[in-house]
């Protein structure tokens, strides 16, 4: 559904425009993509940001954008872009909106970031609202000036890449909804995922004051909470008592301040994960 989506743009004249970055899958991606025509790439990194490097080493063009394998673009996307960042020639990328969606790609009626959206100098701003990856288009020589991405980041690199952008080029929010970003159903392997990714929530980039830093930590925090919550209320609902006890303590730990907020959500998750 990734591949085919963005050879689907008229932005892409031919299929090997395209790259496919495979880190070690073991599944039919390297005939997929040959029979597209796209280019394959397999790596064995086991690292995101690495993985993304090796794609972009190969980028040949003045534009690049980036699309994980389990979201999709919608027509229409980077078409926007692509027109801000050329009447704003000193812009380093340009960004747009993400709708959320169910895990068959149904749409959600969320999106992110909200508006108005940040442009100009201002990572300040920038920090607190996020894009998904697939909706941003980069100038490559910006991407290339800061390094690409940082290998030894292993969660939220690509809002790392960003902010780095950021605090030293103009930026281009533009409000159009381009793609589908796949949310994960609430459950106790959702729950693991973000547990071992939960280091973000202290997450303090350069260029970054502590009172913008503080208002990242506490959002964050709110987003882990809610979302180990909602794995609890999960893990009940399929009479998995020892796995919402887990979640529920998870998002005790995580924010223990939203904890002590939500006594009667908490209480209430607990004596059902007891029942």
């Amino acid at each position: 559904m990734a591949l085919a989506s963005v050879l689907a743009s008229p932005l892409v004249k031919q299929p090997a425009q395209v790259i496919v970055v495979d880190d070690d899958s073991h599944d039919e991606t390297a005939s997929i993509v040959r029979r597209c025509g796209a280019r394959y790439l397999h790596v064995n990194n086991h690292n995101i940001g690495r993985t993304r490097n090796d794609g972009f080493a190969l980028v040949q063009s003045p534009y690049v954008a980036f699309l994980d394998s389990d979201d999709a673009w919608l027509p229409g996307n980077m078409e926007p872009q692509l027109a801000a960042l050329e009447s704003h020639a000193r812009a380093a990328f340009a960004y747009g909106i993400a709708r959320c969606a169910k895990e068959d790609l149904q749409p959600l009626p969320w999106t992110f970031p909200n508006p108005p959206l940040v442009s100009g100098v201002a990572p300040e701003r920038f920090h607190l609202g996020y894009p998904n990856l697939g909706v941003v288009l980069f100038r490559s020589a910006a991407v290339l000036e800061i390094g690409g991405f940082d290998p030894r980041i292993l969660y939220h690199q690509d809002a790392d890449l960003m902010i780095r952008i950021a605090a030293r080029r103009e930026v281009v929010g533009v409000d159009f909804v381009g793609m589908l970003h796949r949310i994960r159903d609430p459950s106790r392997d959702r729950a693991n995922y973000y547990w071992g990714n939960r280091q973000v929530k202290n997450w303090w980039p350069r260029g970054v004051g502590a009172k913008t830093a503080a208002k990242f930590m506490i959002k964050t925090r709110s987003l882990y909470f809610n979302r180990f919550c909602e794995d609890t209320a999960a893990c009940v609902a399929c009479g998995q008592r020892k796995n919402a006890l887990v979640c529920l303590t998870r998002a005790v730990r995580v924010s223990p301040a939203h904890a002590i907020r939500h006594p009667r959500r908490m209480a209430s998750l607990l004596l059902r994960s007891l029942q």
